[in-house]
């Protein structure tokens, strides 16, 4: 077929009818040129000088982590059709659903999800399966970008979805007691959007359950290194973020999700995703990876699928179980600490400049926490900071009454002396306009 043919059907009211307005062909020393000339457009932030509260995080991976996942046998995101061939990947697989397991205290994690957004809403879909409820109770505050997910894909489903309020930072418990009634589940955050450490998990539980839902918790994974793993206050199911873990940010992906639940026969038939078991080989001496339970629509009926997961987040896994295997328990709870630490420092630092309150919330702080601003713009604060090199944060005027609010995280990157140089720079900005 001629060119023109393919282009006979097409209505003339629709065609360009001239050339597309893209510069002639270059060669290879005229595109590295022409790149490089894009590419000094964009603003470089140090990454000591982030102070995003958001995913995905800037953080620190040994050189370990790149040295043994870019390993030929490793470095492929493929799981093939006959899985059992390739032992050492679900092997790798099985662990880090194991260190998922031993960080969550819960019994049973898939081999991960695309990441925290949809793991949740993916485990939303599982308690309505669940218990046969069409309600659900989320955070008034949380990532809009994670509530836009919860409504695509629960909205189609004719899903009730109420927003619980909170009062000092924290879930206001009076409003779980009162719509918990015939929900399907109840998600918490914990840390929650603010970065509070949320002493009421127990008592929501409690609330919960007698209900009859199930409780989801949302976790910081890092923060498990010290404080109370969802499954000690009862949650059925787990789900978080483990970008920071393994991943650069990059251009804002990829990411991995975490997905773990209690151990219950009838919630593990609906987990989404894969599932690497362990077992032992016909002669009984060795032990043996399958993928267990899978429910790809490749092998079940397409109605009874369960997992959208394809072939994308297992490498990502597995430089997450290394990483974590790299750190072990301690330096796991080393990591926490200094990121535990640094959070306090900059609240204390920033509570010393007149105008901001520092905390707004009395609180426990992990990664992230809140400022005000009570004679100040936050959106100039924040524009005239990066142009002085530094992303500060997030302005929360999306949220009624926060106006003048700027949500901050902190990493384990940074020190004392950057936040003395950050709060400097707000000093000097703040005299300069007034």
């Amino acid at each position: 077929m001629q060119k023109q043919e393919y282009l006979d059907p097409i209505p003339e009211k629709i065609k360009l009818n001239r050339r597309l307005n893209i510069p002639s062909p270059l060669g290879e020393f005229g595109a590295l040129n022409f790149i490089s000339k894009e590419l000094s457009k964009n603003i470089l932030i140090d990454v000591k000088y982030c102070f995003v509260a958001e995913y995905p995080y800037f953080s620190y991976f040994p050189a370990a982590v790149d040295y043994v996942s870019l390993s030929s046998e490793l470095l492929t995101s493929y799981t093939p059709y006959q899985a059992e061939a390739s032992q050492g990947n679900l092997q790798i697989l099985f662990e880090f659903q194991s260190l998922i397991c031993e960080l969550t205290g819960l019994d049973i994690a898939n081999a991960s999800m695309y990441d925290h957004s949809t793991a949740l809403a993916e485990a939303l879909l599982m308690a309505i399966k669940y218990t046969g409820r069409k309600k659900v109770l989320i955070p008034y505050f949380m990532r809009k970008k994670r509530k836009e997910v919860i409504y695509t894909y629960l909205k189609p489903h004719d899903i009730e979805i109420y927003e619980y309020n909170f009062k000092e930072g924290k879930i206001d418990i009076s409003d779980i007691e009162l719509n918990a009634k015939n929900s399907a589940a109840v998600y918490v955050e914990n840390p929650n959007y603010f970065g509070i450490i949320d002493t009421n998990a127990f008592k929501i539980s409690e609330i919960v359950h007698n209900e009859g839902s199930l409780l989801i918790a949302g976790i910081e994974p890092v923060s498990l290194g010290i404080i109370r793993e969802p499954a000690s206050y009862g949650a059925d199911i787990a789900v978080g973020e483990a970008q920071h873990l393994a991943i650069n940010p990059f251009f804002g992906g990829p990411s991995l999700g975490i997905l773990a639940i209690k151990n219950d026969q009838k919630l593990l038939r609906l987990l989404p995703g894969r599932l690497v078991g362990a077992t032992t080989t016909i002669h009984g001496d060795k032990i043996g990876f399958v993928l267990a339970l899978q429910t790809r629509e490749q092998h079940v009926k397409r109605e009874k699928a369960t997992s959208n997961i394809c072939t994308n987040e297992s490498w990502l896994a597995v430089r997450v179980a290394i990483h974590l295997c790299l750190l072990g328990r301690e330096g796991l709870k080393r990591l926490a600490t200094r990121i535990l630490l640094n959070t306090k420092t900059f609240i204390e630092k920033l509570s010393k400049i007149d105008g901001i309150i520092s905390p707004l919330f009395d609180s426990y702080y992990f990664r992230n926490f809140v400022i005000k601003l009570e004679n100040f713009d936050s959106v100039l604060l924040r524009k005239e900071l990066l142009k002085r090199g530094i992303l500060f944060g997030k302005s929360l005027n999306e949220f009624k009454n926060f106006e003048k609010c700027i949500l901050l995280g902190v990493n384990e990157l940074q020190n004392y002396d950057d936040y003395e140089k950050v709060c400097n720079e707000i000093f000097d900005i703040i005299n300069k306009h007034v």
